[in-house]
């Protein structure tokens, strides 16, 4: 069977743009994209023509109002569409990126990678402040069904969790293997329209390709060092 094509951002035309605005990724869509994550800023489902995943300063107490925080980066990055707002330790020279193609489908996949809050789950509850976290974000160019986004965000925590696996990451609680950290996020961005693709598990196509560049990035992820550890309170996102 064809495996999925690794491109280059640079040498691929794709519908979406991305930039680095200081510390500041911003993913420009060009129309509003359904958008399934979990992000401090318009988490849940919803449609956005923006998301951003913001590195934070140790000057910054963003932790017990990161939605408030957010929106007014927004404001001062002068952000007019709708916003899905992340955030992270991690410094934007770290920033991962891997596109992949598969016949009909394109998706990128934007990654930060930190791991001083590495945790396996089902560990102890923890409140310390060490922060780092596995950021995702993963765009489409094919309409999915919200059942279809719920799948792909599986997929891409699979993703996660063998990445992490292969390297040996342990908990920074206990012994066990790290499955993420205790603050990751993962955002899934498709065009709307129909027909929506139905399924996207690890027997369709796109399954297999949302699942190999996310692998991809958080290896790469991983293998350019450890999180920054900026001295602010967790919280989910960062």
């Amino acid at each position: 069977m064809t495996q999925p094509s690794a491109l280059s951002p640079q040498h691929f035309s794709l519908p979406w743009t991305a930039t680095v605005r200081e510390r500041t990724l911003v993913v420009s869509l060009p129309l509003p994209y359904r958008v399934l994550s979990w992000a401090p800023l318009a988490g849940g489902l919803v449609e956005a023509q923006t998301i951003i995943n913001h590195q934070v300063r140790t000057d910054e107490y963003v932790a017990h109002e990161p939605e408030v925080f957010l929106q007014a980066l927004v404001q001062r990055l002068n952000l007019k569409a709708s916003v899905v707002g992340l955030m992270t330790g991690v410094k934007m020279e770290r920033l991962v990126r891997r596109i992949g193609y598969y016949s009909p489908f394109t998706s990128e996949c934007f990654a930060t990678v930190g791991l001083s809050n590495a945790l396996a789950v089902g560990d102890p509850a923890t409140y310390e402040e060490n922060l780092g976290t596995i950021n995702l974000i993963l765009v489409i160019n094919r309409p999915l069904t919200a059942a279809a986004l719920v799948e792909a965000a599986a997929i891409a925590t699979e993703a996660k969790v063998r990445a992490l696996y292969t390297a040996g990451v342990k908990s920074t609680v206990s012994e066990a293997l790290a499955t993420g950290t205790g603050t990751d996020c993962v955002v899934i961005a498709c065009p709307p329209g129909e027909p929506a693709h139905r399924y996207c598990g690890k027997h369709t196509q796109l399954g297999t390709l949302l699942g190999r560049i996310a692998c991809e990035a958080i290896t790469e992820g991983l293998q350019r060092g450890s999180a920054a550890e900026p001295a602010a309170p967790p919280f989910s996102g960062l």
